[in-house]
């Protein structure tokens, strides 16, 4: 009997020493934790400075509109993707990333979307990126911009993204001429999708037809059409609705 009472007390002393040495750990580490805090969260690691590294000025003044950073918060510790998320809501921003420069700067890194097709609707061009978004709207036909009439039912917003199939019809047109030299004053009219129309920035005009095999056609538009002007023919229209069947037609001497 008494075997069992010092065995039970024995235990009972180890279980308590566990305890107070669970305690004397969780302590020290609660000391530890509060110092890291403290010095993370101290005045010499404050953000001083928001530096802005982006392609030009404009879109460096807007990506300084777009962000926020509450006075004295932490380089180490405040969430800095809130930063890139504001930013990325641009649609002119193509991505956004931060760094921190320690002790007391962050650095953002902007790249631009750039637009590479005009999409006219009523008085209104959109110019949109080869995702068909939406990078910015304007009222002036921008010159230096592949155009498109027929593509849109309505203005296309900031923002916005042009939807299926006209999606596909202009990333088919955009495969078709890779080269960023033909493009400025290349003209797409598919306001008759029976009919379909191109129109080179030397004035040839183009038949394609219906936009089966679209892309194909472009290219064989394009490739016709720069070996005859290479060859001095000055071209008035080249009809590829039937592909096995070419006809083209020289320009009336003046």
């Amino acid at each position: 009997m008494c075997h069992t009472i010092r065995y039970s007390a024995d235990r009972q002393l180890v279980r308590q020493g566990g305890r107070y040495r669970s305690a004397l750990k969780l302590v020290g580490l609660t000391i530890a934790v509060s110092f890291v805090y403290g010095l993370l969260a101290s005045p010499y690691f404050a953000i001083r400075e928001v530096h802005i590294e982006a392609p030009d000025s404009a879109l460096a003044k807007q990506a300084t509109a777009l962000i926020t950073v509450p006075y004295g918060a932490s380089t180490l510790l405040y969430p800095v993707q809130r930063i890139a998320e504001a930013l990325d809501e641009s649609p002119q921003v193509q991505r956004a990333w931060v760094g921190r420069d320690l002790p007391s700067r962050l650095v953002i890194h902007v790249s631009r979307r750039y637009p590479i097709a005009a999409l006219q609707s009523g008085g209104q061009w959109a110019l949109v990126d080869e995702q068909g978004l939406c990078v910015s709207s304007s009222t002036a036909r921008p010159p230096s911009l592949m155009h498109a009439y027929g593509l849109l039912t309505k203005p296309l917003a900031p923002g916005e993204c042009l939807v299926e199939p006209q999606l596909g019809l202009l990333t088919e047109t955009l495969d078709a001429v890779p080269d960023k030299l033909l493009r400025p004053g290349l003209v797409m009219d598919f306001t008759d999708l029976h009919l379909i129309q191109i129109h080179s920035p030397s004035g040839v005009l183009g038949k394609l037809g219906s936009p089966d095999n679209l892309k194909r056609k472009i290219m064989m538009f394009v490739a016709i059409m720069q070996r005859l002007e290479e060859k001095g023919k000055r071209l008035a229209y080249i009809d590829v609705r039937i592909m096995d069947r070419l006809v083209w037609r020289p320009r009336p001497s003046s």
